[in-house]
C-alpha cells in the first residue's frame, strides 16, 4: 500500500468541506466500534477498513507476544489460515489465462500417476476451486487424533497428496457442495506441476510482486518471519495458551500464508484492475457456482436499512492461534480486514460483519460483553451452580452483556460439543425462557434434553419448536426418532 498521504491526497483536493466531515465522523464511528470489540471482547490483533481507494481505519489491539508484554503493530504479520485460498484461487486463475491450466481439466490429466483410473480422476479445476469435488477431507476438527499425530510430520507437497488425498469420493464430482482443504492443497500440487516452480515461488512473482506485497510469504517450519505475531488459544477455564503445533507443509495452499493487514489492501485493490486478473476473469472468480460460494471465495448479497442490496465476497481463516477474516464490496470499493492472533473465531466474524454493515449505512450498535467470556471459566473452574449464580446475580450489569439468541444458542453448544450436558440445558434453558417465540430456541433445548437422557424433557421442547413451526424438519425427525426408540 502506498503511504496513505499518497494515496488519499488527490482525492482530498477534490472533496468538499462537507464529504471530508462525513468521512471523519464515518471514520470515528468504525473506530468507535472496533474499540467496543477491543475493550468489551478483548479483541486481539490488527483491523483495516476502507473505501474507494482511502483508509478509513487502521489501528492494532493488544499483543504480539504476551510473555514479553510485545504490543501488535500495524504492520505485523499474521499467519491468515484458509483466507490462503482467495490468492490461491486468483493464481490459479492467472494460470487458466494463460491456459497452463484449464478449469474443465482433470486431476487425471495433470496427476495421473495418482488418480488415472480411479474414482477422482474426472475432478476438474473448477470443481477443486468451488469446492464440488466430492473428494474425501482432512478431519474438520482439530481435536480430531490425525491433528495430533499425522499432522506434525513434515511432507512434500507430492508426499502428502499420495499419502492423505487418496482417491477416495464421499460423493461423486459436482453433486454437492462441501468444504474442503484437500481440494486446495492439490491446487497447489497442480500449479507446482504445471509451472515446475514451487508454490511459495508462484505465489511471490504472480501474486505478491505484482501487487505490491512486500510483507507475505508462504510458511514453512524453518522460515524466521520478523514481526509475525506470536498466535495463542484458551483452554475452556480461560487460561492463555500456546496453540497445538501443526506442521506448516500440512497447510500448504490451503492454509499456509502468513500477510499483513496492508498486504492484503494492496491485493484487494489490485483485483480491480488487470494487474493479477482480466475483468471478465475476477467476475467469474466472483460469481456463485455453488452454496453461496465462487472460486474460493464466499459470495453473498446482504441487504441494507434502506432495502437495497449490496454484493459481498469474503473468507474467513483459522489455523490453531490465528483468525482472519476479509470482506470486500465492489459498488463502493469497500474492504474490511480483519486479522486476530487470540483465535477469536466469533469475534472475528461477528466483527468484520459490524464493520461492513456500518460501512453501508447500517444501524449497528457497540459492541457488549460476551458471556461465553463470563461463563464458561466459571463452569468449568468452579462448577455448574457457580456459574449460574452469576447469571443470575448481574443486577444493574445486566445490559452490558450480549443477550441475543444467536450468543445463547452457540453457548449451550460449545458446551454440549465438550460434553458439558448439564450447562448446556441451562444456558439453552435460558434462550428457550428469554425468546419464548422461537422455534429455533425450543429445538436447541429439546437436542440438549435428548442428550442429557431427558427424554420427557426433550420431547416437550420439540413439541414446542413444532407448534411455533410445523415444518421444522429437525423437530420432527427427532420426535419420530425418540417415538421409535421407546413407543409410548
Amino acid at each position: 500500500m502506498r503511504p496513505l498521504a499518497r494515496l488519499c491526497g488527490v482525492v482530498l483536493l477534490l472533496c468538499s468541506p462537507l464529504a471530508l466531515a462525513e468521512e471523519s465522523t464515518r471514520s470515528d464511528a468504525l473506530r468507535q466500534l472496533v474499540d467496543s470489540y477491543a475493550e468489551r471482547r478483548g479483541f486481539n490483533g490488527t483491523v483495516l477498513v476502507a473505501r474507494e481507494g482511502k483508509v478509513l481505519l487502521h489501528a492494532a489491539y493488544g499483543q504480539a507476544n504476551v510473555a514479553w508484554s510485545v504490543p501488535n503493530r500495524t504492520d505485523g504479520r499474521y499467519r491468515i489460515g484458509s483466507l490462503t485460498k482467495p490468492l490461491v484461487a486468483t493464481l490459479t486463475l492467472q494460470l487458466v489465462q494463460q491456459g497452463k491450466l484449464g478449469l474443465d481439466r482433470t486431476l487425471g490429466d495433470y496427476l495421473p500417476e495418482l488418480y488415472a483410473g480411479t474414482p477422482s480422476a474426472s475432478v476438474t479445476v473448477a470443481q477443486l476451486l468451488s469446492h464440488t469435488s466430492g473428494l474425501a477431507d482432512v478431519p474438520g476438527r482439530y481435536t480430531d487424533d490425525w491433528w495430533q499425530t499425522a499432522a506434525r510430520r513434515r511432507y512434500a507437497p507430492m508426499d502428502f497428496a499420495r499419502e492423505w488425498i487418496l482417491p477416495v469420493q464421499r460423493e461423486p464430482p459436482g453433486q454437492q457442495w462441501r468444504y474442503n482443504n484437500n481440494g486446495f492443497f492439490l491446487l497447489g500440487v497442480l500449479i507446482e506441476r504445471v509451472t515446475g516452480q514451487t508454490l511459495a515461488r508462484n505465489l511471490q512473482e504472480r501474486i505478491f510482486t505484482p501487487a505490491g506485497m512486500t510483507s507475505s510469504g508462504l510458511l514453512t517450519d524453518a522460515t524466521v518471519v520478523e514481526h509475525l505475531a506470536d498466535g495463542y488459544a484458551r483452554t475452556p477455564e480461560g487460561a492463555l495458551v500456546h496453540p497445538q503445533w501443526i506442521d506448516p507443509s500440512v497447510s500448504f495452499a490451503a492454509a499456509g500464508i502468513y500477510t499483513t493487514a496492508e498486504d492484503l489492501y494492496r491485493f484487494d485493490q489490485a483485483l480491480y484492475g488487470d494487474v493479477l486478473l482480466h475483468p471478465q476473469t475476477r467476475a467469474l472468480m466472483l460469481k456463485v457456482h455453488a452454496a453461496a460460494y465462487g472460486l474460493g471465495w464466499n459470495v453473498e448479497t446482504w441487504t441494507l436499512a434502506d432495502g437495497s442490496t449490496l454484493p459481498v465476497a469474503s473468507h474467513t481463516g483459522s489455523v490453531p492461534g490465528y483468525q482472519s477474516y476479509y470482506l470486500r464490496a465492489e459498488p463502493h470499493q469497500d474492504t474490511v480486514i480483519i486479522l486476530d492472533n487470540f483465535w477469536q473465531g466469533a469475534l472475528v466474524v461477528a466483527m468484520g460483519k459490524d464493520l461492513m454493515e456500518a460501512l453501508n449505512g447500517m444501524p449497528v450498535p457497540l459492541a457488549k460483553r460476551s458471556l461465553d467470556d463470563l461463563l464458561t471459566p466459571i463452569a468449568y473452574g468452579q462448577g455448574l451452580e457457580a456459574m449460574v449464580r452469576t447469571y443470575e446475580d448481574l443486577g444493574a450489569r445486566v445490559d452490558e452483556y450480549d443477550y441475543s439468541e444467536r450468543a445463547l444458542n452457540a453457548l449451550g453448544y460449545k458446551f454440549l460439543r465438550a460434553d458439558r450436558k448439564d450447562a448446556a440445558v441451562r444456558v439453552l434453558k435460558w434462550a428457550a425462557e428469554r425468546y419464548p417465540d422461537s422455534a429455533n430456541a425450543h429445538d436447541s433445548l429439546g437436542e440438549a434434553y435428548r442428550a442429557s437422557g431427558q427424554l420427557d424433557a426433550s420431547r416437550n421442547s420439540y413439541t414446542a419448536a413444532l407448534k411455533l413451526d410445523p415444518d421444522s424438519p429437525s423437530a420432527r425427525a427427532a420426535l419420530a426418532e425418540m417415538d421409535r426408540a421407546t413407543p409410548r
